[in-house]
């Protein structure tokens, strides 16, 4: 099948932004999905849409006329993977897997020290900690097969973190052997900070890979519709390494004044 030759462009905009994709959102977005999962870099991305746009706009035959299901379409094409971005992915997962388990133990040590009690784990809720961490590390491995199959692999998946959780919360109040011993002002104020230094490594990770990894659509850009957006990425970034540590703050306040 021929495909049109996308022109030149006069200036980058994001594919997101375009008439054709916002049309096609659900194509457009099955067939991004799909490549992402398979590590292709944003502006590859972006040349291999620019292509069903063209094709697209040349026939007037929609995307899924023209090129059929979207996964499999994506699937099949031939394109370069990114390994700095499958490094960058673990690490960020790392980082936020390790921000939540501080979270986690940091917050639970507030109630305590309100009460002038020391922080103590049992075995049960080491082991439950120690499987919610293990959910957190396998996410981008569980990713794929939790957007192809939810109910089979994702609600799972979600019950077996969930559970981790609150196994850990409600088994502090079984009578179990202490397995260790904290002093809760220096574990809710220790990991906080920790908390505080894994999120600017997480938006160190997340704004160098937004810099370059954009899915910037190499078409002319239509009169009146917005180029890319500088600076979008970095804030993006910064909201998601945000959220661990406002949640952290807004669980240790409610723990302090439940206490």
């Amino acid at each position: 099948m021929s495909r049109a030759n996308p022109p030149r462009p006069t200036s980058t905009q994001e594919v997101w932004e375009r008439p054709f994709v916002k049309t096609h959102d659900a194509w457009c977005g099955g067939f991004v999905l799909e490549l992402r999962h398979r590590d292709v870099p944003g502006p590859v991305i972006g040349d291999r849409l620019a292509e069903v746009e063209a094709h697209c706009t040349e026939t007037g035959e929609a995307p899924s006329e023209a090129f059929g299901d979207p996964t499999d379409y994506a699937a099949h094409l031939d394109h370069d993977s990114a390994p700095e971005h499958v490094q960058g992915v673990w690490t960020v997962t790392a980082v936020a897997a390790a921000q939540v388990l501080a979270m986690l133990v940091g917050t639970s040590a507030v109630p305590a020290w309100v009460r002038g009690e020391h922080l103590t784990y049992n075995l049960a809720q080491v082991a439950c900690l120690g499987l919610v961490l293990f959910i957190l590390l396998s996410l981008p491995l569980l990713l794929r097969p939790m957007l192809r199959r939810p109910w089979t692999v994702g609600v799972p998946s979600a019950a077996v973190l969930l559970l981790g959780a609150g196994g850990a919360a409600l088994s502090g109040r079984a009578d179990l052997p202490t397995v260790a011993q904290l002093p809760a002002p220096a574990v809710a104020v220790g990991l906080f900070v920790t908390v505080l230094v894994l999120a600017w490594i997480e938006y160190r990770a997340l704004a160098r890979d937004a810099e370059g990894d954009l899915v910037i659509s190499p078409l002319a850009t239509p009169t009146g519709q917005p180029a890319a957006a500088d600076g979008r990425g970095r804030r993006a970034a910064m909201t998601a390494a945000g959220v661990i540590p406002a949640v952290y703050l807004a669980f240790a306040a409610l723990g302090w004044f439940t206490a």
